[in-house]
């Protein structure tokens, strides 16, 4: 009897618990049940409910972290792009302005839109003799997908010839490959940027390597991982096993729910484990990037190189609900070798204003810290009003060709035809110094200065009267080699752009020198 009784007041709480939690649930559904039923019943106006659901569901989930995301089944393609980096469509980037054609901004390489001979700078009109207007850029992507075979049919205004034709596209599988570029550099250096993990990343990577391994001597690998988000885990661990040993513990991942709980292995035969090893990342570099760059760290396989990385450990699952939705869920946090989780941000504990906590631990602090040089507002104003891109458009008309993308620079007579092309045009070129002495001059009104302060106010803002040629004269340092990036672009594709970024690349420079030391 008395076993029973400790047996029983050892699991009475926890029973007890779990038919509070249970009854919570049932009571919480119940209310939202009952709630929609009264909604649909007297709501003086008719309600779309599903789209109520959906709203309902998305602030519910706003609560917890960014990561976790209900997808409907309209959505589910998207589930695909996710994790295969693959679905059915044309292949190309698009820009869409409101009121504007789609702007064809990059077809793939090999692509459809390639085949059917879309180049950038082509405008889609209409989409299966649909005007696409009045459409927004999601609505124009959805419209240009759909399952590999079937035909899709564009009205589209061409850049280079000048009249308005009617293509028809027939759609494939469109893979991205995550290997954005491959290639050696001086001092048989092999250099590899990484853009993704999605299936077959990991494959790509280790193809890449042997083949150059296969027709160059190589010194050392650099694996490039700046801007690389992440993706699926197990493409980051078979990355990590063509450096690695067989068998080695790289990542381990544990949640609430112990069937979430893992460790991972390297399963594959390493390709190389003694060559000289520097990972690239940045603030940009996140979830299974700092998985790999984490693990090279931790087991001294080789240098970090760059800034501190993003600080995503949460690892996210893909749960089926009802009617072919999803859901996309936060199951566990993963930690790197040493046992430590690189996650930044708590979303269990929130600050007063609503914000996640933060843990100052989080990220991968490179070995070699090289911090790049912050922009300046009007370099970021050009970027973000596409004016680099049309430039580049206007560019790619009037040359038939370039040199290679690492060799290519403008000349001062092409600079200043950008600059004549583009101070015409509307955008804020205020400094930072300008922005400061308009709030200063804002509170010195409000706390009285104003008028004992007037006279030096009106001097410096005399002197920092901003001149849009002059500005862009002045900052062509730092946005020429973004405009020469966006033509290299235009002619090469994505390689080119990513040829482009590696000259004068401070960081790169950085983990050239470790293979010297």
């Amino acid at each position: 009897m008395r076993i029973k009784a400790i047996l029983a007041a050892l699991f009475l709480p926890l029973l007890l618990h779990a038919q509070g939690a249970e009854f919570n649930t049932s009571r919480s559904l119940d209310i939202f049940h009952s709630l929609l039923r009264e909604i649909s019943l007297y709501y003086v106006d008719s309600v779309a409910l599903d789209q109520l659901v959906y709203t309902g569901i998305e602030a519910m989930l706003s609560t917890m972290d960014p990561y976790t995301e209900f997808i409907p089944e309209e959505e589910n393609e998207s589930i695909e792009m996710m994790t295969t980096g693959s679905y059915g469509g044309v292949g190309a980037l698009i820009k869409k302005r409101p009121g504007e054609g789609v702007l064809v901004s990059e077809p793939y390489a090999g692509s459809p839109a390639a085949k059917a001979g879309l180049i950038a700078g082509d405008v889609i009109l209409a989409i299966n003799g649909e005007s696409v207007l009045d459409l927004t850029a999601d609505e124009c992507s959805t419209r240009m997908k759909g399952v590999p075979g079937t035909e899709v049919n564009f009205l589209v205004h061409r850049l280079m010839e000048g009249d308005t034709v009617s293509i028809t596209v027939v759609r494939e599988k469109v893979h991205i490959s995550d290997v954005g570029l491959a290639c050696m550099l001086a001092d048989s250096i092999a250099y590899i940027r990484m853009t993704g993990f999605t299936q077959g990343g990991g494959a790509d990577v280790r193809k890449a390597l042997k083949e150059m391994k296969k027709d160059h001597p190589v010194r050392g690998i650099i694996l490039d991982l700046r801007g690389n988000g992440g993706g699926l885990m197990d493409e980051a661990v078979k990355v990590l096993s063509i450096f690695l040993p067989k068998n080695t513990m790289v990542v381990s991942a544990r949640g609430r729910v112990q069937r979430f709980d893992i460790e991972y292995y390297t399963k594959e035969e390493p390709l190389d484990t003694q060559t000289p090893l520097v990972v690239l990342v940045n603030n940009g570099s996140a979830s299974s990037s700092e998985i790999v760059a984490g693990a090279i760290q931790d087991l001294k396989r080789g240098v970090i190189v760059g800034e501190k990385t993003f600080g995503k450990g949460l690892v996210q699952t893909i749960r089926p609900l009802s009617y072919n939705a999803n859901l996309k869920i936060t199951t566990a946090k993963y930690y790197i070798p040493s046992g430590r989780c690189v996650q930044s941000l708590d979303y269990g504990k929130r600050n007063g204003d609503g914000t996640p906590g933060r843990n100052e631990n989080g990220g991968i602090v490179p070995d070699s810290l090289v911090p790049l040089p912050m922009y300046s507002r009007i370099a970021m104003e050009l970027v973000a009003r596409d004016y680099l891109h049309d430039y580049s458009i206007i560019y790619f008309t009037r040359n038939k060709s370039i040199p290679p993308a690492e060799a290519f620079y403008l000349s001062d007579e092409d600079y200043l035809d950008f600059v004549k092309e583009t101070a015409a045009k509307e955008f804020d070129d205020r400094s930072a110094t300008e922005i400061l002495l308009e709030t200063f001059s804002r509170t010195a009104k409000a706390e009285g200065y104003d008028a004992l302060l007037e006279k030096e106010i009106t001097v410096l803002q005399e002197r920092l009267l901003t001149d849009k040629t002059r500005d862009l004269i002045h900052y062509r340092k730092e946005i020429q080699p973004l405009l020469e990036e966006e033509i290299s672009c235009r002619y090469y594709l994505q390689e080119g752009r990513l040829r482009s970024m590696n000259r004068d690349d401070q960081q790169l420079e950085q983990a050239l020198r470790v293979f010297n030391k």
